[in-house]
């Protein structure tokens, strides 16, 4: 009786923890989406083109764009994209730049890393595994990462996910964001915002970490005592008890605006991110207060000021967006 109570009383830290989790992973998603989208502006071959030959307002909206795109107080360093775009985050990346994106994801990821030991109590027996949990819970990636293979190399790959279910793919995928590897950045980024993505073999990541990146989001189909020993990985970490992830969304109206040419049509794509972003701002400053209390001690007010700082940046970005879209829709009537 008191260990279904203490359960029934932790089950509200899971639930909070985890609507804290989701917004964080659907507000990176938008952050992503937004900046690949403004990437595809400015650094594309339209928009400076027509900048640099008329000048006036034209070029101030670019000039808007590209401080948008790189302002440590709003995106970061956020070009996405192929071609000019794709170079640029990669400089970024080498250079050890921050992006919004990504740390809106890291932090969603320690959210849910959170909720995930919330609905266990007391925490894993196995000294392996607490370890791991532990870096994790204290904001070091690389060497929750490191005893996370050391438990896999000690106890076995199915041993050790099991132990860490449904932990592990959140952690891999944390240290995979942070690190100096920029081919392993798009799997993380897919379990961080429960988005899939084809990955492709010539990157030359290993068939473990792709193993997290399995496309079925949904629940797994029966309980944990009814899964042979031989089924993999990834097929572990979705058991009973993980905190539910949000579902994969399909691709937003930005794929839509992105194919308009017309000025109309990219400065309403620029004013409907700009609306996203600012709509997720909020959400996450709803979201954080009843889950800060969650934690103890400290923590609370850690979790608390770094994602309302997330939230300010997202409405900081907006702002950009918002005014670059006037200054485009000024620049049309200096003609």
């Amino acid at each position: 009786m008191p260990d279904a109570a203490t359960s029934a009383s932790r089950a509200p830290d899971v639930v909070l923890l985890d609507a804290l989790s989701s917004a964080l992973a659907e507000a990176a998603d938008t952050v992503g989406e937004a900046a690949r989208y403004a990437s595809g502006l400015a650094l594309g071959a339209r928009l400076p083109v027509t900048a640099l030959a008329r000048g006036g307002r034209c070029r101030l909206a670019w000039r808007t764009l590209l401080r948008t795109l790189t302002d440590p107080a709003g995106l970061g360093w956020a070009p996405r994209g192929r071609g000019a775009a794709g170079a640029g985050r990669l400089a970024g990346l080498l250079a050890r730049r921050e992006s919004l994106a990504v740390s809106v994801a890291v932090c969603g990821l320690r959210a849910r890393i959170g909720a995930a030991q919330a609905g266990v109590h007391g925490g894993p027996a196995d000294p392996g595994a607490a370890a791991v949990l532990t870096a994790a819970g204290e904001g070091r990636p690389a060497e929750a990462a490191r005893l996370f293979r050391a438990l896999v190399r000690d106890r076995g790959a199915g041993r050790a996910f099991v132990l860490l279910a449904p932990s592990f793919a959140d952690i891999l995928a944390w240290d995979a964001l942070t690190d100096t590897n920029p081919f392993n950045d798009h799997a993380g980024w897919q379990v961080a915002t429960c988005r899939a993505a084809p990955a492709e073999p010539i990157l030359g990541l290993g068939a473990a970490f792709l193993a997290l990146c399995d496309r079925d989001r949904g629940p797994a189909p029966g309980g944990a005592a009814d899964r042979p020993a031989s089924q993999s990985a990834a097929a572990r970490s979705r058991g009973a008890g993980r905190p539910q992830r949000p579902a994969p969304r399909p691709a937003d109206s930005g794929a839509r605006i992105r194919r308009a040419r017309g000025p109309e049509q990219v400065s309403a794509g620029l004013r409907g991110h700009a609306g996203a972003l600012r709509a997720h701002a909020r959400r996450l400053h709803a979201a954080v207060v009843p889950a800060a209390a969650v934690w103890p001690g400290p923590r609370a007010e850690v979790l608390r000021a770094e994602v309302t700082a997330l939230a300010g940046r997202c409405d900081t970005a907006a702002n950009g967006f918002a005014l670059a879209a006037a200054q485009l829709d000024a620049a049309r009537t200096e003609r």
